[in-house]
């Protein structure tokens, strides 16, 4: 609301110029009519550079301020011009907010209907819910990454993230998309605060969803998804103590990380590792 205000500005300092500029003029042609002619006779009546009725003189200055009245005219239909205008963004950025919430929501949906059931040793059965079947998937990423056969540690990664896709892909896949959706609208949006809305979207990402969204953003699969890591610092709240190692952060791009200090700091560490 304040930079619309500010936008108003302007155009009001145009009107008040030419208001104070129509009065220049009134004043200034009637001092020239009092002290820009040479003589006045004995009757009093004004001779030299215009010579009749007093009166009369004005009458040059009406074709100057029939000109004036249109110009305003036209400047208060250009500031009401503004201002619909203006009423149409504010519109057009609150149906993108209103459309992104409802996205949001919908995202968020998804992540609570996500459960994981598995039978105890004692034979009940165990039913895991939402945000806590990432803590459970990470658990199993790391099992399958530590029995991996691969020597590569690139190739153990994907090893182990295709056990675990290939055992729950209908609850990572509709995840994921949900996900990549959000972001690709905040991207494309022309009305929003991108920033924001990105910042509002990744504030409730949990600590073992960005682990499993990390590695998915290693797999070829999620390769598209790194365009908006790194726009949204996606990664900034990640907790590396919770990767399978933490030098797999050197993976991704330093912008997915944002404003993580351990993460720089492992970025700037190993840039002066290769320097020297």
């Amino acid at each position: 609301m304040e930079d619309r205000d500010n936008k108003k500005n302007p155009g009001a300092l145009v009107v008040l110029v030419v208001g104070l500029l129509i009065v220049a003029l009134y004043a200034g042609y009637w001092l020239f009519l009092f002290f820009g002619f040479d003589a006045a006779d004995k009757e009093g009546n004004l001779v030299g550079v215009r010579s009749g009725t007093f009166g009369d003189a004005f009458g040059v200055l009406n074709a100057l301020f029939s000109g004036l009245a249109f110009f305003g005219l036209i400047t208060t239909l250009l500031l009401q011009r503004k201002d619909i205008a203006d009423s149409q963004v504010d519109s057009l950025r609150q149906q993108a907010e209103s459309q992104f919430y409802n996205m949001l929501n919908l995202q968020q949906s998804v992540v609570y209907d996500i459960d994981l059931q598995r039978t105890s040793n004692g034979g009940n059965q165990v039913i895991t819910k939402g945000r806590d079947c990432f803590k459970v998937w990470s658990g199993k990423l790391q099992k399958e990454y530590d029995d991996a056969t691969s020597i590569d540690d690139s190739d153990r990664i994907r090893e182990a993230y295709r056990e675990l896709w290939d055992k729950h892909r209908g609850d990572l896949s509709i995840y994921f998309r949900s996900l990549y959706t959000l972001l690709r609208f905040i991207s494309e949006s022309r009305y929003v605060n991108k920033k924001t809305l990105g910042s509002v979207a990744r504030s409730l990402i949990s600590d073992y969803e960005l682990v499993i969204l990390f590695y998915n953003c290693l797999m070829p699969s999620g390769e598209r998804f790194q365009k908006y890591a790194n726009e949204f610092a996606i990664f900034d709240n990640l907790d590396v103590t919770l990767l399978l190692n933490p030098s797999h952060v050197l993976q991704l791009d330093r912008e997915a990380f944002g404003e993580n200090e351990f993460v720089i700091n492992i970025f700037d560490y190993n840039e002066a590792e290769f320097n020297d």
